[in-house]
């Protein structure tokens, strides 16, 4: 996937023209090609500083644009976007333990050179050194490597140190920019997001919203309150953030909407003892604690889901059949990174969870959730982690079992376990 990128004003563009410096000749950010793309939140940036041991790059990346785009993968993986450019790769890996690891791209490698004007080594190798072992040690993940013109990223093997990647071009700082300039480059592009998806909303004459409390639930409710539409469905399965139970009252009392909040007839603890966990293959929780409620309900009903958020939403259709109700999608080309300009562009308020470092917004013992910010949950809320954290261990659950994020699963795919494993 791509999206355009003005060099001149140093800041990615969602439509055709840079509303900046008026441009229409610009750039390409590419990224993977399931990935989504968006802002770096506060938590993530946090991580990411600790992973950077030098205080002149700290520095440069502190409050500069950053964009995170997801990379397949079994928890955490996102290639880190500064400059128009993928600077590297931050994941969530385990060895002996679990924890986050940063690596440059060899693009990433020379702006770090730049910086600070300084590599861990030289080496005297010519022509073809991606992949060459080297004979260097050193601490941490990675190590500056310079090789003549080029600048060249070193990492440990299972044997051996080798360069992961090379640059061969100077990389200059770039000018500062952030979400301000994000904004005002690409105003004329949601003012049109907006007055096609409220067309859009209107014309399927929507009776309410589904509002979960996440970024994507409250930019459609934005966006069907300025189509008409007074009412939204909050289906709290019991497990939610309290964050979140919060946000959702006051976002609706910040729109003015009548929020409906809907709770299951049976709570979550007492079907678990039925039927197990829920589980990666066998989410039974979304339709009893949500979709049963909500399928009482008649008429049109506005859905905040994307299809870049996963590949089942990807094959979803513009609108379905839930009930009695017709769901309709007003948002589901919208990038991660489109959801949040709005955001900042008109200067709505968020479930502060996202600050915290977490992507989703779900139950706080979802499945779904990846590993990392599972353990999360042991950081922010340690008394909602512990909870659930002693009901595993009730089932027989072990804690290493519990910490690898097996509970997920009824039946552990292979490459989990593998890498579970190492």
């Amino acid at each position: 996937m791509e999206i355009n990128y003005c060099q001149h004003c140093n800041v990615p563009i969602l439509g055709k023209r840079c509303d900046i410096c008026k441009s229409t000749k610009l750039g390409k950010l590419r990224f993977h090609d399931m990935g989504d793309i968006r802002p770096i939140s506060k938590g993530e940036r946090s991580v990411l500083l600790r992973e950077l041991h030098r205080k002149e790059i700290r520095d440069y990346l502190r409050s500069r644009l950053i964009l995170l785009a997801r990379q397949p993968g079994l928890d955490y993986r996102r290639d880190v976007f500064v400059d128009g450019f993928k600077m590297g790769t931050l994941e969530y890996i385990k060895e002996q333990h679990w924890r986050y690891r940063f690596i440059p791209t060899g693009k990433g490698a020379a702006l770090f050179r730049a910086l600070t004007g300084e590599v861990d080594f030289n080496i005297d190798m010519k022509g073809h050194i991606k992949g060459k072992r080297i004979n260097e040690n050193f601490d941490g993940d990675w190590a500056l490597l310079s090789a003549g013109n080029c600048t060249a990223v070193a990492v440990h093997g299972n044997k051996y140190s080798k360069v992961k990647d090379v640059f061969c071009r100077k990389v200059k700082p770039r000018k500062k920019t952030g979400i301000r300039e994000l904004v005002i480059a690409n105003k004329t592009y949601i003012d049109n997001i907006e007055r096609k998806a409220v067309r859009y909303i209107r014309s399927r004459g929507a009776d309410y919203v589904a509002f979960s409390g996440g970024k994507d639930s409250e930019v459609a409710l934005y966006l069907a309150h300025k189509a008409g539409v007074t009412k939204a469905i909050y289906a709290n399965t019991g497990m939610e953030f309290p964050e979140t139970e919060r946000f959702v009252y006051n976002y609706a009392d910040f729109l003015g909407i009548e929020l409906i909040e809907l709770k299951p007839k049976q709570d979550f603890w007492s079907i678990a003892e039925e039927k197990g966990i829920p589980t990666k293959d066998s989410r039974w929780c979304t339709k009893a604690l949500k979709l049963e409620g909500i399928k009482r309900f008649k008429g049109t009903m506005v859905d905040g889901s994307r299809k870049y958020e996963s590949l089942a939403r990807m094959m979803r259709s513009n609108e379905r059949k839930l009930g009695n109700l017709r769901v309709i999608y007003p948002i589901r080309d919208w990038l991660a990174l489109d959801i949040w300009t709005f955001i900042y562009a008109r200067g709505l308020p968020y479930n502060p969870l996202y600050d915290m470092g977490y992507e989703r917004i779900g139950c706080y013992m979802c499945p779904a959730m990846l590993n990392a910010e599972f353990h999360h949950v042991r950081d922010t809320h340690p008394r909602l982690y512990k909870k659930w954290y002693n009901y595993l261990q009730s089932l027989g659950y072990t804690k290493e079992e519990i910490l690898d994020g097996v509970w997920r699963w009824r039946d552990t795919p292979k490459k989990m376990r593998s890498m579970i494993q190492k």
